[in-house]
């Protein structure tokens, strides 16, 4: 009974055009209530880091769907691997898909960004880029190429040291969070809820979830790539890890553990 008089309240709560007002129709606007769980860590890991080893992210690219094929086109061929694709939809879109029912786009008018993707590459496919991201029902995947965002608006977030960013580790990361997950069980519908997510700091292949949302996977995927966030407060208990807070987040380099694969592949005794 709870949880239905929860998602009544966020419905009606994201149907209520932002106390901010309209005016500015093209930037993504969460409900002003809520932006307090979209900040950073203010004394999170790059506070604690060598000023040659903090990275921040920067806004490079922008799309509006509306603006069309020949605009799409001329964006797409400068995403790179390793960009975080940020999705938005302006307040008005938001409220008419949710009043055709579409519960999924509550997150659209609570929070500023409401999806997040990272582009990887996919081995055994040379030269294919795509987004992994996790969906509810879904869990962590690579099933949208990059085609899909032509139907979508975004900002696009990229780290200032984005060369210094293993890729080889975030196709990894990529590929067995996918594996392990592929299906509902996924979906991390407690970090959806912001009571705790699943590991944001995995060193190893067998410390990687298999369940994550949108945001704590794309946090994830770049710690094991060698970028740990100022995204989570808490260790990421009791604390909503949003889209606004992980492209929001400064962050610094770490460097990869050396594994032993052979003992890391070896099963444990019982």
């Amino acid at each position: 009974m709870w949880q239905r008089w929860i998602l009544g309240v966020a419905i009606i709560l994201s149907l209520r055009p932002c106390l901010a007002g309209e005016a500015a129709k093209q930037e993504p606007r969460g409900w002003y209530i809520l932006r307090w769980v979209e900040k950073p860590n203010p004394k999170g890991p790059s506070t604690q880091a060598a000023p040659a080893d903090v990275v921040t992210f920067t806004r490079v690219l922008e799309y509006e769907r509306s603006a069309g094929d020949a605009a799409f086109a001329a964006l797409r061929p400068q995403l790179r691997e390793g960009d975080v694709v940020a999705y938005y939809l302006p307040a008005n879109e938001a409220r008419k898909e949710i009043l055709r029912g579409d519960i999924n786009k509550i997150g659209y008018r609570l929070l500023k960004y409401g999806h997040l993707a990272i582009v990887v590459g996919v081995g055994g496919q040379a030269g294919e880029l795509r987004l992994f991201s996790s969906q509810s029902f879904k869990g962590p995947n690579t099933a949208e190429g990059l085609a899909t965002l032509r139907e979508h608006s975004f900002h696009v977030y990229r780290l200032d040291q984005s060369t210094r960013v293993e890729v080889g580790r975030l196709r990894e990361f990529a590929s067995l969070a996918h594996a392990r997950a592929g299906n509902w069980k996924g979906y991390d519908f407690t970090g959806m809820f912001g009571l705790w997510n699943s590991n944001l700091k995995p060193d190893r292949p067998k410390e990687i979830g298999h369940d994550y949302i949108c945001s704590s996977v794309v946090a994830a995927a770049l710690y094991y790539a060698g970028v740990e966030l100022d995204a989570a407060r808490r260790g990421g208990i009791g604390d909503l890890v949003s889209p606004q807070q992980v492209v929001a987040s400064k962050g610094r380099l770490i460097p990869a553990p050396t594994i032993d694969l052979i003992a890391e592949n070896t099963p444990a005794k019982p």
